[in-house]
């Protein structure tokens, strides 16, 4: 236990702060977006703006009528995914306890991370996800089928929480390949992929069933439209006469950068279908998310420079401070009463509060919120420090490129892939940076030993890191 002394008082410290913080905002947080999972859990059903894998969290906690439990689960998870990273640059990599220690400490500690705990929103839940599939791909230097059939179930859960989690099956692929050398692995990889198809084809079908659309959603179209509206040029994208109504008058230079606007403002265009005779038609119904889908992928491969261009710009945020943070801190006064955020965002705020059997709305308690907010204006990862974190893996990537990265991969693209998605699908949110800062720490941990093992595989030491893991194992004669 010695030897974990400084881990388990960073690990109470962040259990403290979760303890204050839920005495001091009762019972939780809310955001427009945290209804839909509660009517979602009410009523169960598909959702055709974002997936609902969240709300079967909600669904089996329902029988305790209680939004503080839900965030105290939240809290827990993560604690998990904190001592989770530990434990793997412990056990497997063998680092110094202070190194791991300090690898664990953004997620542990950040005032950021811990107000998205507080939420009733997906974002804990899918962050816990993810980052526990990479600690079990990682715990061995070639992981087991059973544990590759774990990762991808994992996986298939995140991805029906969030949308982010599709693309996520991808480095963990990637992953593997140099390790395609036995049947074991082989074996492996075909069992994550199973087990990450069953789930989400199974969602996919109930939202078939609803809907009428297999996938996941019908905001495909619009949140893509939101991002493609900030440069699109019709006279260069040249749509046909069924899509032209969702091109702009205005010039791009002369347009908010602000990619939520084109999609929820009701001057954009997409608000404004032609030809409707039985009244408005949401931006979100298949025959809209299907004209949309298909105008933005013109918009791309007729633009392609400026789409990567906004693409850049918008993961860059995740770098240095932004506005939309403000959002994600404990208030300094009560919030508005859930009534008034249903009201506002057309939801029914009579789920929430028939789930909890009370009022659900947040409320100050002194002096614990107060003890709160001082914490949260020492404690936030702040962007420069996430992007020190970033280069830390991919320079640690580089000292092992003979080996493809080494171990350092598949958290380094998990986060990268966490961090661009949102960018180039909708647009940029700071929330959504959270879910990416284990695996990036976990990165940039394994990224400082490759290149430490680098040099000291110069001086004829040892070799590095990749190469360790990725050598055979001798065989007892």
């Amino acid at each position: 236990m010695y030897e974990h002394k400084l881990f388990c008082v960073v690990l109470l410290v962040a259990t403290l702060v979760r303890v204050v913080a839920m005495l001091g905002y009762p019972p939780a947080l809310w955001y427009p977006d945290s209804m839909p999972y509660v009517h979602a859990a009410m009523h169960v059903a598909p959702y055709q703006i974002r997936p609902v894998g969240y709300s079967f969290m909600l669904l089996a906690l329902k029988p305790f009528h209680s939004f503080m439990l839900v965030v105290l689960l939240q809290h827990a998870m993560g604690l998990a995914a904190g001592t989770a990273i530990y434990a793997l640059l412990r056990h497997r990599f063998r680092m110094p306890g202070w190194a791991a220690t300090l690898a664990a400490i953004p997620p542990l500690l950040s005032a950021y991370t811990i107000q998205i705990e507080h939420f009733v929103l997906s974002d804990t839940l899918f962050g816990f996800l993810v980052t526990m599939a990479a600690v079990l791909m990682l715990w061995r230097p070639v992981p087991p089928v059973w544990t590759c059939a774990l990762a991808g179930l994992l996986l298939s859960g995140a991805a029906v929480v969030r949308s982010e989690g599709l693309p996520l099956m991808v480095p963990f692929c990637i992953f593997l390949v140099p390790r395609l050398r036995s049947i074991r692995v082989i074996a492996g990889l075909l069992a994550m992929c199973i087990t990450f198809a069953i789930p989400l084809l199974s969602y996919e079908q109930w939202f078939d069933r609803t809907y009428g659309s297999f996938g996941e959603t019908t905001s495909t179209g619009a949140f893509l439209y939101g991002r493609v509206s900030t440069f699109a040029d019709c006279s260069v994208i040249k749509p046909p006469a069924d899509e032209r109504w969702l091109c702009l008058s205005q010039p791009p230079s002369k347009r908010t950068q602000t990619s939520d606007y084109y999609v929820w403002s009701p001057n954009s265009p997409i608000q404004h279908e032609p030809g409707s005779e039985s009244g408005p038609v949401s931006e979100f119904s298949n025959a809209v998310d299907r004209l949309a889908t298909d105008f933005d992928r013109r918009a791309i491969m007729a633009q392609p420079l400026d789409y990567l261009r906004a693409v850049l710009y918008s993961t860059f945020q995740s770098f240095r401070a932004n506005s939309t943070q403000n959002q994600y801190l404990f208030p300094a006064h009560a919030p508005e009463s859930l009534q008034t955020i249903a009201a506002d965002n057309d939801e029914n705020y009579r789920d929430a509060y028939n789930y909890n059997q009370g009022a659900p709305s947040t409320r100050l308690v002194a002096p614990f919120a107060e003890i709160t907010r001082v914490y949260q204006r020492f404690a936030v990862l702040s962007g420069w420090l996430l992007g020190i974190i970033a280069l830390a893996g991919l320079t640690g990537m580089a000292a092992a490129w003979r080996h493809l990265g080494g171990p350092t991969l598949l958290p380094w693209l998990t986060g990268l892939v966490m961090l661009v998605f949102p960018p180039a699908t909708a647009g940029f949110s700071s929330r959504y940076v959270v879910a990416s800062v284990p695996p990036l720490c976990i990165a940039a941990a394994l990224g400082v030993k490759q290149i430490a093992d680098y040099f000291q595989a110069k001086a004829g030491e040892r070799p590095p890191v990749g190469q360790r893991d990725l050598a055979p194992r001798p065989t007892a004669a």
